[in-house]
């Protein structure tokens, strides 16, 4: 594969803006939703992309002005042997010119990536802002944000209800569990689900009725389903405060959340 400078140029302007898109995605993680990976070509991670580059080279161009603008005023800097300001460099290239020296390239590469650094602590701080999560969790989980702000409260916790494809006598079996970690596909419906605490029991469907069987096992620490072995799931949100005992409620931890739970 023969080196292609438009494409290693075009990467370390882009730089920024990957930088910004990097430190949303690192901030707005949650234990309870897993992370979906991003569609290709989605039209909110290019816009990021794109203006995280630009607030990124807008920021470093000014560092640059302020520069020269001291120099001119106090005359208080020192005499480089090249030209310390990386973007005329770039517009200059294919000028016939003296050789830089080796520092120079040290200088200009630690110029370009200074900008993505300082983009993505930033964009990692605005993530945790209350309305840049909203935005962001309205567009990630959809229809299940709703149970996610439910079950942020330390004193509550959801509960999953899963029925299965697998077959017990003539039964379904099925799981009740803490849910502790959920995954979503592209359509917002659960992909994956991950239960602690969990139950197992059967549904008997008869003619005129849904029974539940109870079975006597010991609750199963933790356990992942899969969509492929669903058949419905049901969602409840519990509070302990209006529990009547504490027999049933999970491990919660020192702080009252679920342990292991991030909301």
């Amino acid at each position: 594969m023969s080196f292609s400078y438009t494409l290693f140029l075009a990467l370390l302007l882009l730089a920024p803006g990957l930088g910004a898109w990097a430190g949303l995605r690192s901030g707005e993680r949650s234990d309870l939703i897993a992370q979906a990976p991003e569609k290709p070509g989605s039209t909110f991670s290019l816009l990021v992309i794109v203006f995280g580059a630009l607030a990124g080279h807008i920021l470093l161009s000014l560092v640059f002005a302020v520069q020269a603008w001291a120099c001119r005023s106090t005359a208080a800097c020192w005499t480089l042997g090249f030209d310390p300001n990386v973007y005329r460099v770039i517009l200059n290239t294919g000028h016939a010119g003296p050789r830089p020296p080796d520092l120079a390239f040290l200088c200009w590469f630690v110029g370009l990536l200074s900008p993505a650094l300082i983009v993505g602590a930033i964009a990692y701080r605005a993530s945790g802002w209350q309305w840049v999560r909203t935005m962001r969790e309205t567009a990630a989980f959809g229809w299940l944000k709703r149970w996610v702000d439910l079950g942020r409260a330390p004193n509550r916790f959801i509960i999953a209800y899963v029925v299965t494809t697998l077959e017990h006598d003539g039964a379904s079996v099925a799981y009740e569990g803490v849910v502790e970690t959920i995954a979503l596909d592209d359509n917002k419906a659960i992909a994956m689900l991950v239960l602690s605490n969990c139950d197992r029991f059967l549904v008997r469907i008869g003619p005129d009725r849904v029974e539940r069987v109870s079975t006597a096992a010991a609750p199963i620490p933790l356990i992942q389903l899969d969509s492929r072995n669903f058949v419905n799931v049901a969602l409840e949100v519990f509070d302990t405060d209006l529990l009547p005992s504490q027999r049933a409620l999970p491990d919660r931890g020192d702080h009252g959340n679920p342990v292991g739970r991030d909301l």
